[in-house]
């Protein structure tokens, strides 16, 4: 692969990394805009071109706010089709890596974790202006938690879904009947983010997966989403709750949902750069 198709935080080669970096270049979930599936090639170009790195020689950067040396083994495998995904996706949880994706549109997730063998409860975090858990059609952007839910082993009890504002009223049904926590704009700011994030924590599985649909962040500042919804989580907020997530332990995440073509001085990519940064350096 050519320089400018490998972000500059890979550092390993496969064998020897933790975290597993790969692109999936597909929107064909997506209803409403379209242009996602661009989103993992030209984050790519952006970081390149911009050099939005964090490293020099015999310098070190330092992130969040324990304010640490970023230490991480990573390696950047590229951009695929979900189908090539699925199989990449599948290999990387039998060799014990975790894998970082990024989309895409947001029904990628659960194609993604179709591919893992859950041999013990598990949950999810899932950070959506959406709720995703239509059920009387499957397997695209907007039924994602649905699916998931009959996957081997889920718990939703164990599982969140952070930052919702518009759900459908076939949605809010479905939340009751399976379960699932919520956890709305409005909640945060009514308790405040360390009340949330300890009960996020004390609820939490052992295995745990992080998916970050970019449109849970106020379109302020990130308009380069699918589904912009007013009223979302300032970047502060979701970094935090993602941080505190990332240090009990998760075996994976990924970011979706970026739309290049609507995006402003590509402040949305940037932004989701950082926050796979983040997560990354507060990983268990």
């Amino acid at each position: 692969m050519k320089k400018d198709e490998i972000l500059p935080i890979s550092n390993k080669k496969y064998k020897d990394a933790e975290f597993v970096i790969l692109g999936v270049e597909d929107d064909s979930g997506s209803t409403y805009r379209k242009g996602s599936r661009y989103a993992p090639k030209l984050l790519r170009k952006f970081i390149e071109e911009n050099k939005v790195d964090f490293t020099e020689k015999n310098k070190k950067s330092f992130f969040g706010l324990e304010n640490k040396p970023f230490k991480a083994n990573i390696c950047d495998i590229g951009n695929f089709s979900v189908e090539e995904s699925y199989k990449i996706s599948e290999k990387i949880y039998s060799n014990k890596k975790k894998p970082v994706i990024i989309g895409g549109d947001h029904s990628i997730t659960f194609k993604n974790l179709k591919s893992r063998q859950f041999e013990n409860k598990w949950g999810i975090v899932y950070f959506d202006a959406h709720p995703d858990i239509i059920s009387s059609r499957g397997v695209y952007f907007g039924s994602v938690i649905n699916d998931i839910s009959k996957l081997k082993n889920f718990n939703p009890q164990a599982s969140f879904i952070i930052g919702m504002r518009t759900p459908e009223e076939e949605e809010l049904k479905n939340i009751k009947k399976l379960g699932i926590n919520v956890i709305t704009p409005l909640d945060i700011e009514h308790y405040g983010i360390l009340k949330i994030s300890k009960k996020i924590l004390r609820t939490l599985e052992k295995d745990t997966y992080l998916s970050i649909d970019m449109d849970v962040l106020d379109p302020a500042f990130a308009p380069g989403v699918t589904e912009p919804e007013p009223i979302g989580l300032t970047p502060t907020q979701v970094v935090y709750l993602c941080k505190q997530i990332s240090k009990k332990g998760l075996f994976g995440f990924d970011v979706m949902e970026l739309c290049p073509e609507y995006d402003l001085n590509n402040v949305t990519l940037h932004l989701a750069y950082r926050i796979i940064l983040e997560i990354i350096s507060s990983s268990k």
